[in-house]
């Protein structure tokens, strides 16, 4: 679909939906545009649960989304294909959260435990069980889980010997670890607690010091989410991958100039984060991100969300990098 302008070609109109943040809003601000000959409607998105979903319908050409939602949307052969453009990350360590009541002070001791997760398969939860296995050998059928809200795609079949069940729809998610239906939750990074009252604990003894140890041991900083396309517009405009790529370069050298890039570990000044996360935490590109994009397919695969053949060189466009 396009339109034509006076005395000029026909110019493809195209849309992005991006959640405000750091990298994405000068682009959503019109601060940044992209380039090539398209006209762009871009919409801020309420929330990543929202994109992912819309990009389920294939409601925008280019759009933020979670991360393991694209993974079960690419292998149902969904018209999409990811970019590395990586905008959504954060430590899982601040979102797990325990029942003062509960008497758990380890991570190792939610074996055996009931956990509360928003939904089963999203990015976050994905994350949680993974680094709850690797890091402190808690597997995901050790646990019973519990979920506040309906997964993102119909159908689903949970893990042979996982038990997952629906919290009362009545009960918030923050409500169950209050009202005792849950030991633990675990919650993405934005939706961590900002201070403890004294119904809740974390089983970290120093929360900050269990980010710097979890990423001095794997090189990881997680994604959440990052910037998707409609696979079929890669093959109708070859020029739309770098373009887009070249926008999203721009709002981040802008976001760092800003100074809006830090302060990822709590207490931790500016050439402390340098020395521990490296010059650009932020960085786009699959060779960088590396260490932080195979723990996550290799989580995914290792929980049975999608098959090995489902990988870093069938999902993204690495031809743009």
């Amino acid at each position: 679909m396009g339109t034509t302008l006076a005395n000029g070609p026909l110019v493809k109109q195209l849309t992005m939906s991006l959640v405000p943040g750091p990298l994405t809003d000068p682009i959503i601000n019109g601060d940044v545009s992209v380039a090539g000959d398209a006209s762009w409607s871009i919409v801020s998105g309420p929330s990543v649960d929202s994109n992912s979903r819309k990009m389920l319908e294939g409601a925008f050409d280019v759009a933020e989304m979670s991360f393991a939602t694209f993974l079960k949307a690419f292998e149902l052969g969904r018209d999409l294909i990811g970019l590395p453009l990586f905008t959504g990350r954060g430590f899982l360590q601040p979102g797990l959260i325990c029942s003062a009541k509960s008497g758990i002070k380890r991570p190792e001791e939610l074996a055996g435990k009931r956990i509360g997760v928003p939904q089963f398969w999203m990015t976050s939860s994905v994350w949680h069980r993974g680094i709850l296995e690797q890091q402190h050998g808690v597997k995901q059928d050790a646990v019973k889980w519990l979920t506040a809200s309906e997964e993102r795609f119909e159908n689903l079949v949970f893990p042979s010997g996982v038990s997952v069940e629906r919290l009362p729809e009545s009960v918030s998610f923050q409500d169950a670890l209050t009202q005792g239906l849950v030991d633990a939750t675990m919650s993405p990074p934005r939706g961590a607690p900002k201070s403890m009252n004294p119904d809740i604990t974390s089983p970290y003894a120093d929360l900050a010091q269990a980010e710097r140890d979890y990423y001095a041991a794997t090189h990881v900083f997680p994604i959440m989410h990052f910037v998707v396309m409609k696979k079929s517009l890669s093959a109708e405009l070859p020029w739309l991958a770098k373009a887009v790529i070249g926008a999203f370069v721009a709002a981040k050298q802008r976001a760092a100039a800003a100074g809006a890039l830090g302060g990822i570990i709590p207490g931790m000044t500016p050439d402390e984060e340098r020395r521990l996360l490296g010059d650009d935490p932020w960085a786009f590109g699959l060779e960088a991100n590396k260490a932080a994009v195979g723990a996550f397919f290799g989580f995914a695969h290792g929980q049975r969300w999608v098959p090995p053949s489902v990988n870093v060189e069938t999902c993204f466009l690495v031809s743009s990098t």
